[in-house]
């Protein structure tokens, strides 16, 4: 594997920043559209149900912000598929550092419902060390030139629509710009009186915070200044490129598309390298804040078009137990620690540390620790860190 290839626009910003739990918008019992696709919105993620070559299952994962196929390198092991022709390619995203990974050659056919597609390059990531046991690869919006896409996350699908339908159905068109196969949204942020961030944001359905607002548009805006409370996360699965830290804080007021929200949570990034350090872009609009609506993507004129869902206006809650896990049940006892709040995480626990059992349940056994954790109060989680094991005492509770 000589070959070197740089991928830019592969950016992949599958963050898992939003370490507080949450469930994902539950799917009504409503019978789907003839014509809709189904979809998992599962932790902040769009996941799809796919069959690569033809017969190998996998989960996928829609994102805005990646170019083309990638899959899982765990995945790609246990498929039983052996490349002909790899090279290696330089990816970046949402982390803080470059990764060379592994870059397939040979066309790969696949099919999400009935859309069959085909990958010419895949990139090979270690994805479930990012997101968890469920994340099989990712897809790009590149396969869906030319086509308009609306999105129901409450009811769980995605399908093809006439962008010229639109209007009259109740949507508003969003300021947008497109930089080459990335769709940016114009979003006006206020913290208070003194401090606002205006700018481009990218549309990145790989992400699972609200808003994210990058480092260099932080300091222009004086958030160093901020006086409000803030939460300080770091993590060592922030996306492709690894580790990030972030501050959390809430805005006052978050306005795009026609549409005002208050009290939302922000994260301000605190990386100093990667995608979200750059100065061209103000940050990162994400599946937190779009899940409050419908909204339809015209992928041929670079528009975001939304219509406000049930309960667009409730307040935001940020409950959270101060630590940030994935479910590695596929191979260990547990659920991996990935990423601690400062102050509120237990003295002691570490990122790569097990999560085995909680409230005495074995997450083994099939427990949710994502459900367990939801629940406001008191929990005693049980880790294993080599032959070690240690309990520890979190509490779940509104932190902003």
């Amino acid at each position: 594997m000589n070959r070197i290839v740089r991928l830019t626009a592969l950016l992949l910003t599958v963050a898992a920043l939003a370490a507080c739990g949450e469930a994902s918008v539950p799917a009504t019992e409503e019978p789907l559209p003839a014509d809709a696709i189904a979809l998992d919105y599962y932790r902040g993620h769009y996941y799809f149900d796919a069959a690569v070559c033809d017969s190998l299952p996998a989960r996928l994962i829609f994102d805005t912000g990646a170019t083309g196929l990638c899959v899982d390198s765990t995945w790609l092991a246990r498929s039983g598929w052996k490349p002909r022709r790899l090279a290696q390619a330089l990816l970046s995203g949402a982390g803080s550092a470059t990764e060379s990974v592994p870059l397939l050659l040979d066309t790969l056919a696949f099919r999400v419902d009935t859309l069959r597609l085909e990958s010419r390059h895949t990139a090979v990531v270690d994805l479930k060390s990012i997101l968890g046991r469920r994340a099989d690869g990712i897809f790009g919006p590149d396969y869906f030139a030319g086509r308009c896409v609306l999105f129901d996350l409450g009811r769980g699908y995605m399908r093809g629509i006439d962008a010229d339908t639109l209007a009259a159905a109740g949507f508003s068109r969003a300021e947008t710009q497109r930089r080459g196969n990335d769709l940016f949204v114009r979003v006006r942020v206020r913290f208070d009186a003194a401090r606002v961030v205006e700018g481009w944001f990218l549309l990145d359905t790989g992400s699972g915070s609200e808003l994210v607002v990058n480092a260099p548009a932080a300091r222009r805006a004086g958030l160093d200044g901020y006086q409000g409370r803030r939460l300080c996360y770091a993590t060592v699965a922030g996306g492709i490129g690894g580790a990030s830290e972030i501050e959390t804080c809430r805005a006052d007021s978050v306005a795009f598309g026609g549409r005002t929200l208050a009290g939302v949570p922000v994260d301000i990034s605190r990386n100093a390298s990667g995608y979200l350090s750059r100065e061209d872009v103000a940050g990162v609009i994400g599946n937190k804040l779009l899940e409050r609506f419908l909204f339809a993507i015209d992928f041929a004129a670079s528009v975001l078009w939304l219509r406000p869902a049930e309960g667009c206006d409730a307040p935001f809650a940020y409950e959270t137990a101060g630590i940030g896990t994935i479910d590695r049940t596929d191979i260990c006892a547990g659920w991996v620690v990935t990423g601690l709040y400062d102050g509120i995480a237990p003295e002691g626990l570490r990122p790569g540390d097990a999560i085995v059992a909680c409230d005495g349940l074995p997450l083994a056994g099939g427990a949710d620790l994502d459900s367990l954790l939801r629940r406001p109060g008191g929990h005693r989680i049980e880790t294993v860190r080599g032959s070690g094991r240690m309990h520890y005492d979190v509490e779940t509770k509104e932190r902003l």
